[in-house]
């Protein structure tokens, strides 16, 4: 059975501004915004991680990664369950002034994690490959997460004995916060939230080489698991993904 992990989870979605050129809006996010939350975050007691995740490439018909992404870039956050989970309401304001730099679209989901897969042993790096399950129209938000939990579970029966397989983890949606509209859609942060997402579950899946990576998921038993599910085609997506980790208290 998966393992829970005693923190409370966010998964941060946006895309890149369409008013500015993308190269500026990746500049600003690495040499200003990124760079600040690390600096905020270090001084937070109740927040124990931050990774920043820029998506490489998307799944192909191929069973490659080789499709330009359709999505930019994600972030996640660990906070200690009855922490302060995000920024203090003082700084709010100025994050959303600086999402009008370079973001659009921020998509903001509470997240449970569980680990269905764990074969890590030291080594200090790895390739990260992210599924991504929205709710098909018409599929109830309770058939949808058991549909996840098929495919879920197909893949890691799969990842079981996949050579260079390390670490499986599923962040089952259960919440989406809500953003009202600055410049453009989803910059300014509110409090709002709400339980009916159409966004399912992230699957975060790791390997010691992109090499294995890639061979695992051009695998017909491996496509076949996701690409027949109800989420198919239309609404499911993989990507390929750098992850940079900001900040890991976890051990400390």
């Amino acid at each position: 059975m998966p393992t829970v992990e005693p923190w409370n989870k966010r998964i941060l979605a946006f895309q890149p501004s369409s008013l500015v050129p993308l190269e500026q809006c990746e500049r600003h996010y690495l040499r200003v915004h990124s760079p600040w939350a690390v600096r905020e975050i270090r001084r937070m007691d109740d927040i124990v991680s931050y990774h920043t995740n820029l998506m490489l490439g998307q799944w192909d018909l191929l069973g490659g990664f080789h499709q330009a992404p359709d999505q930019w870039r994600f972030a996640t956050m660990r906070s200690r369950p009855g922490g302060h989970a995000g920024f203090p309401p003082p700084m709010l304001g100025f994050l959303s002034q600086d999402h009008e730099s370079f973001l659009s679209h921020l998509r903001g989901f509470a997240v449970e994690e569980s680990v269905w897969l764990d074969r890590r042993s030291g080594q200090l790096t790895s390739e990260k490959y992210v599924i991504v399950l929205d709710r098909p129209d018409g599929l109830g938000q309770a058939a949808a997460h058991e549909a996840a939990e098929v495919v879920q579970d197909r893949l890691r029966e799969l990842l079981e004995d996949a050579y260079g397989a390390r670490l499986m983890v599923v962040n089952r949606v259960l919440a989406e916060s809500q953003y009202d509209e600055g410049r453009e859609p989803g910059q300014r942060i509110t409090s709002r939230s709400a339980s009916d997402s159409s966004r399912v579950s992230y699957l975060e899946i790791y390997f010691d080489h992109q090499e294995w990576g890639e061979e695992f998921f051009a695998r017909a038993d491996v496509q076949d698991s996701v690409r027949s599910s109800p989420f198919a085609p239309g609404w499911v997506a993989g990507y390929h993904v750098l992850e940079r980790a900001g900040h890991d208290k976890r051990s400390a």
